[in-house]
């Protein structure tokens, strides 16, 4: 029986002194167990590695490596498909970075797959077999996912991820942003819903309470996310996300996916100056006030993971500080911040190379953490200092404080940023005798606490309405207490 080795090669940041393990130990690599569902289960023993929690180096005999490749792990992947190469294995490449620039991916493979693996996944396999792969192999974007196979989880090592249970119950996206990857794997405008009968097969595998939905933006169909959030309210998951600013306009929808299980959403603001996102032509942005949206997302329940981005044309040197007191201001729960960074065959790399102010194309270093252009209105040593400082001030206790106090159960978002950013030691020493799985039922457990304002007071009336006058008013257990039989019995 032959053997296939699905490998996550690591990102450049892992391999460097810059790691936070629990970042890179939060989700298994769902695209590979996804493949490794197509796979005849009498014809191949499977492996699944992933470099961000375990040893790739495997001593058994493989036959076939196949790799999702990002741009920052792509000097890695070359490295390890060199190294399997030698061994007498055949290599197959996929994912955004040999997808845009297949050529180079080529160097270093036998066979290179352009977008969407799963539509060619099996043809490629029997090319294999047959000993006539190909170099290239063009995957399709689909309208019906019907075909999208169950991932393969059990193939992964569970007691190295804080959140097993990852799931994409759509693709692509309706917008396309300058700075976006996403069309030059899915195309401008394409966004799809799996069947609900298919995601329905899935969540019935999943055994913890946790969902993390990985769709770049799961609420950006209101139709089909309103049928979605039907069937979630079938079960007692709670989950998170990515949106899109306008989710928040579209009356009730954002109460909908709360009553369901949502609990927060990472949503794209990308920059506090509406010009820049007009030069990114991001519309949805645009068009909306941010701190009305923030306060319907708070409304409805929903904490908010913030995507900040600095670099535009038009940010300089107090784009940091701006940025960081709005988020304070506004009370964004957590925040992620990025330099922009042109990935290639985007329009902005287009843009930015016929400006020539493109610097490099060393893709380590292509990670949203260094500065890889030449910036309009501040330095490269401005730009990568502002970066870094944005996420020190942002993450203060004092910054906790305020952004918590003042929105419905403050202790939960006080616990989340502190377990988020202040307790890396103590995450390593988990992750380092794999007890981070047991972690998982107190993460739940607080996530799944109340933050809406309309629920809390919908229970508040309910305990109201519940309580009899007369326990009421005489304060409850200490002057009445249930007899074994039901009845009330009065202390005297």
């Amino acid at each position: 029986m032959r053997t296939i080795l699905f490998l996550l090669p690591a990102l450049q940041e892992v391999l460097s002194q810059d790691l936070r393990q629990i970042k890179y130990s939060l989700f298994p690599p769902l695209s590979l167990l996804t493949l490794a569902g197509l796979v005849p289960r009498d014809r191949y023993r499977m492996l699944v590695r992933d470099e961000h929690v375990e040893d790739v180096i495997v001593d058994e005999t493989v036959d076939l490596v196949v790799m999702t490749v990002y741009v920052s792990s792509a000097r890695r992947a070359y490295q390890l498909s060199d190294y399997y190469g030698a061994r007498g294995a055949k290599v197959f490449l996929g994912g955004i970075h040999p997808t845009t620039l297949p050529e180079e991916a080529a160097q270093h493979a036998d066979s290179v797959c352009l977008g969407p693996g799963e539509s060619v996944f099996l043809h490629m396999l029997e090319d294999f077999e047959a000993g006539r792969l190909k170099k290239q192999y063009h995957g399709y974007r689909d309208t019906n996912l019907s075909n999208v196979p169950m991932a393969r989880r059990e193939l992964m090592n569970q007691s190295k991820y804080l959140v097993p249970n990852t799931m994409v119950a759509s693709r692509g996206c309706p917008y396309c942003c300058d700075f976006c990857y996403k069309e030059s794997f899915w195309g401008r405008d394409y966004h799809a819903f799996r069947p609900l009968s298919e995601i329905k097969k899935e969540l019935y595998t999943f055994r913890h309470q946790f969902v993390f939905f990985l769709d770049d933006n799961l609420l950006g169909n209101r139709r089909e996310a309103r049928r979605f959030f039907a069937l979630l309210r079938e079960y007692d998951f709670v989950w998170q996300a990515s949106a899109s600013l306008d989710a928040a306009y579209t009356p009730g929808f954002l109460e909908e996916a709360y009553d369901c299980g949502c609990r927060s959403l990472f949503v794209g603001f990308e920059s506090v100056i509406k010009a820049n996102m007009e030069h990114a032509h991001k519309p949805q942005n645009r068009k909306y006030d941010y701190a009305e949206a923030i306060r319907r997302f708070h409304d409805a329940g929903i904490m908010i993971n913030g995507s900040f981005v600095y670099g535009f044309d038009g940010d300089d040197a107090d784009i940091f500080a701006r940025t960081v007191e709005f988020a304070i201001e506004n009370k964004i729960e957590t925040a992620t911040f990025h330099i922009l960074t042109p990935f290639p065959k985007t329009r902005l790399f287009a843009t930015l190379e016929q400006e020539g102010r493109i610097l490099h194309r060393d893709w380590d270093k292509y990670d949203t953490r260094h500065v890889v252009f030449q910036p309009k209105r501040m330095t490269k040593v401005q730009l990568e200092e502002g970066y870094w400082w944005s996420y020190k001030e942002f993450y203060r206790y004092g910054s906790i404080i305020r952004r918590s106090v003042g929105l419905p159960n403050p202790l939960k978002r006080i616990l989340y940023n502190v377990a988020w950013k202040k307790m890396d030691p103590l995450w390593d020493w988990a992750i380092g005798h794999n007890l981070i799985e047991h972690v998982l039922p107190a993460f739940e457990f607080a996530l799944a606490r109340e933050t809406s304002p309309r629920k809390r007071q919908q229970d508040a009336q309910w305990t109201r309405r519940a309580t009899p006058d007369s326990e009421r008013n005489c304060g409850g257990p200490s002057g009445v207490e249930a007899g074994v039989d039901g009845s009330r019995t009065h202390h005297g």
